[in-house]
């Protein structure tokens, strides 16, 4: 099945500012504890746009070594981010999906830098609300070439498809709108909840549920074939016609599980409402007893 495929949605990759506390370490060794210039280190924090909360990072590795003076690393982050809080990057910023700390709180230029943020931010979110469309047309249109959905499942699972494709149509519309407009005062529609309202919701997050029950009865059956290429395995090394007849038992008894197995599948594909939450299993174990 064809769909809109995102031609026009090259945005930036997504490069998110990581806080050094991030990586579970100490975020400054014992040497560089007591060489630090609080005031330096407080700009080159500003200036790189880090959360506030990093401070404490710092206090929390150094303060068993030196003095960490608090109003020198602030004095210096507020003059690093008065350089970081230009509103020139700030669409930029937002339209490659960065994360926006608390850095630019209190500065000369907030509400500017904010608003500009934040326009660039929602083309990007449109961006993504598109993709997360595609991934449930792909998922559909998997389910629909599987051939494990029949009858009225598979015609709603095609409604929702239909659904969403118009959705994604509307979705680019809105992405260009705001594109074109760099983010100004374009007022676009949430298309997440939009894809909660397709008309068989439930039929698409159920799908999933059945396709992992079905996953699990296929792994039975190839149990199931092991456990009969094994039997015949050994029907053919016998020599003896009594053990050939117990595994020609086993044997035929594990092959009528595996019929019992199939048409139980068969049954729960064929129906017209099948239960969401079921348990496939056989009987395979007493064949060997």
């Amino acid at each position: 099945m064809n769909f809109l495929k995102p031609e026009l949605l090259t945005l930036p990759a997504v490069s998110v500012l990581i806080l050094s506390a991030v990586s579970g370490c100490a975020v400054m060794s014992e040497d560089e504890c007591r060489t630090a210039d609080w005031h330096e280190q407080g700009y080159a924090d500003g200036t790189n746009g880090k959360s506030s909360s990093l401070f404490e990072e710092y206090v929390s590795a150094c303060q068993q070594y030196v003095f960490v003076d608090r109003s020198a690393y602030f004095r210096g982050r507020r003059d690093g981010a008065e350089v970081f809080c230009n509103p020139s990057r700030a669409y930029d910023m937002g339209l490659s999906g960065e994360e926006l700390t608390d850095i630019c709180n209190g500065t000369r230029n907030e509400h500017l830098f904010r608003e500009k943020y934040e326009r660039g931010y929602a083309v990007y979110d449109m961006d993504r609300q598109i993709r997360e469309i595609d991934d449930a047309l792909n998922e559909i249109d998997g389910y629909l070439r599987s051939g494990d959905f029949r009858g009225r499942i598979y015609d709603e699972l095609s409604s929702d498809y239909r659904y969403l494709e118009q959705l994604r149509y509307s979705a680019e519309s809105d992405y260009n709108r705001l594109r074109n407009s760099e983010g100004r005062s374009a007022r676009v529609r949430n298309y997440r909840s939009e894809m909660e309202k397709m008309p068989y919701y439930r039929s698409y997050t159920g799908a999933r549920t059945v396709k992992e029950n079905l996953q699990r009865a296929n792994e039975e059956l190839d149990r199931i074939r092991y456990d009969i290429d094994s039997v015949s395995r050994k029907m053919d090394r016998t020599e003896s016609q009594s053990e050939f007849q117990k595994y020609k038992r086993e044997r035929d008894c594990l092959r009528d599980e595996e019929r019992k197995l199939r048409r139980e599948i068969d049954r729960y594909l064929d129906s017209s409402n099948p239960e969401y939450y079921r348990s496939f299993s056989s009987d395979r174990h007493r064949c060997h007893r």
